[in-house]
């Protein structure tokens, strides 16, 4: 990757600019430009040429937007979070008052260590299992206090997210800071998949494959947006297998056959479900489950044209800056992984209100 390092120095008057021009003839005056604001101006010169601001920015403006579409997004991430925490212990100090009590020590006593049972057996055996490899052949019985102690905090910390979420409803409470002017990319969703109204208000695309497990995790918070944001988002799925998921692209090309017969989403919904069942078998017996004619869907399968689609997809993914996934555009905002659906929400929201 090409690093480029610009100094930009401030003008204070003629004698300023001379002092920094080299000696003999020069074609240009050395202009240094706010950042973005002149594309005409000079960003270097040498005896006999020059280089504007948006020869140097234009190559590389994709990955300039999205270098400041993080950024803004970290930024307003964090701004969210702080005024939500703050929010929260205001709400907890005004609940301690209302109720008469000393401190939150006692509220949060009384509404979550009172309120969690101790862990059942099922509850114990359960983490033994989940946590075997980090106990170092400790049996059940010897790690079961610690074990206890996991049960209880995971039980806890669930019944904290309940309780707060029920005293922001109470208090009428939420977070609304202005979401940030965030540069948009645009991407075609191409003739792929989609659900959700043709002319949706916001539009969200995907680049993913069946074999990533962060995918199929994914998958629940766009769910939760296409359910709250009905008649108003239209999701679109298109392909990015990765060269290390042998599985990916074969199973792309069984989804997309079905699709040929609408069956795309009955297929495309049983392998995000079971992405370690992509071998061939896999994939027929969610072909025959999905109702599609297998005849047509193995010549399908056959046809070249089909890989070169899916191969299609990954190229306009890279081509605006997808590596891994899944990748997401909504309303042209890139977010990368897997992220909770208060992230989607923020955007959606933000595109709705942008469009009336």
């Amino acid at each position: 990757m090409l690093s480029l390092i610009v100094v930009i120095a401030c003008q204070t008057g003629p004698e300023t600019t001379s002092a920094l021009v080299p000696p003999g003839p020069s074609p240009v005056a050395l202009v240094a430009p706010a950042y973005g604001a002149e594309p005409a101006a000079v960003a270097a010169y040498w005896e006999g040429g020059s280089l504007t601001y948006a020869e140097v920015t234009t190559p590389m403006q994709r990955q300039l937007d999205q270098m400041l579409s993080e950024y803004l997004m970290g930024r307003y991430d964090a701004e969210y979070q702080a005024a939500q925490q703050l929010m929260d212990e205001r709400l907890l100090d005004a609940e301690v008052k209302k109720r008469g009590m000393a401190a939150v020590e006692d509220l949060l006593k009384a509404e979550i260590n009172d309120k969690v049972s101790a862990p059942t057996e099922a509850e114990l055996a359960e983490a033994y299992e989940a946590l075997k490899r980090k106990l170092r052949g400790q049996t059940m019985e010897e790690a079961r206090g610690m074990l206890g102690t996991a049960v209880t905090q995971k039980k806890q910390g669930e019944r904290y997210t309940i309780f707060i979420d029920d005293l922001r409803k109470s208090y009428k409470a939420t977070v609304q800071l202005s979401f940030p002017d965030v540069p948009r990319i645009e991407v075609s969703a191409d003739d792929d998949p989609f659900v959700g109204p043709v002319d949706a208000p916001v539009v969200i695309v995907q680049f993913a494959e069946f074999q990533c497990p962060y995918c199929g995790k994914a998958r629940e918070s766009v769910d939760q947006v296409l359910a709250n944001y009905e008649g108003k988002v239209k999701f679109v799925f298109r392909d990015f297998p990765l060269d290390f998921h042998a599985n990916a692209i074969p199973a792309a090309i069984a989804a997309n056959c079905a699709g040929q017969q609408d069956k795309y989403w009955q297929v495309h919904d049983a392998f995000m479900k079971n992405q370690q069942a992509l071998a061939e078998g896999d994939l027929l017996r969610a072909a025959r489950e999905s109702g599609v004619d297998m005849e047509k869907w193995e010549l399908c399968r056959k046809d070249p044209a089909m890989e070169a689609e899916i191969k299609k997809d990954a190229a306009d993914g890279a081509a605006v800056g997808v590596t891994g996934t899944p990748a997401f555009f909504v309303d042209g905002v890139f977010i990368n992984g897997a992220q909770p659906y208060e992230k989607f929400k923020v955007i959606v929201e933000a595109g709705l209100k942008k469009r009336g």
